[in-house]
């Protein structure tokens, strides 16, 4: 008689959410001046906000590491001086865009492999896992330094085939729960 099951109806919320998500595939993929614009803005915050994590945690991190942290502390430097750089001059970021990120991963990875031992006060599985990551993340860095180019168009694209695959993953949702 009576279904327990919710009645959804159709999703406009879905709707909408598709459309836009492929109108912003389109913007990335065809205009990619406008998307490295606010890519370099976003990375620009991504490295403040990085850096003011790294900043508040250094006093602990001396703790467990000693005068590393120094490291530590010069990184987050770094990574707030890139970050307002980014900001503050987008177009600029945008022609060392490719070549900023690649220094940006190899330094960040430096930094992590610099203090990584802290880990082993919290297992050897977290300790080893850290030490894969960050030296996968300095090779990337590494090939990115020698091709800056991919970086930069290898981003747009990326992005812009994830927003048709959510987009049109969001339209059939909203089609399907009618």
């Amino acid at each position: 008689m009576f279904s327990m099951r919710p009645q959804w109806g159709f999703d406009w919320h879905e709707l909408i959410t598709g459309v836009l998500s492929l109108v912003a595939a389109y913007v990335v993929v065809g205009m990619p001046r406008v998307s490295l614009t606010a890519m370099v803005v976003i990375l620009g915050f991504l490295a403040i906000l990085s850096g003011l994590t790294t900043l508040s945690g250094v006093s602990k991190l001396r703790d467990f590491v000693g005068n590393w942290a120094n490291a530590a502390l010069i990184f987050a430097v770094v990574d707030l001086l890139i970050g307002l750089f980014f900001i503050i001059k987008p177009s600029s970021g945008m022609v060392v865009l490719g070549y900023v990120v690649a220094f940006w991963f190899i330094i960040d990875s430096v930094e992590r492999l610099a203090v990584v031992s802290h880990l082993r006060d919290f297992g050897n599985g977290y300790f080893i896992a850290s030490i894969i990551l960050d030296v996968l993340s300095l090779l990337l860095g590494i090939m990115l330094l020698i091709e800056p180019m991919i970086a930069m168009l290898s981003i747009t694209w990326l992005i812009g085939f994830y927003l048709g695959v959510f987009g049109i993953n969001a339209i059939v949702l909203a089609f399907a729960r009618r």
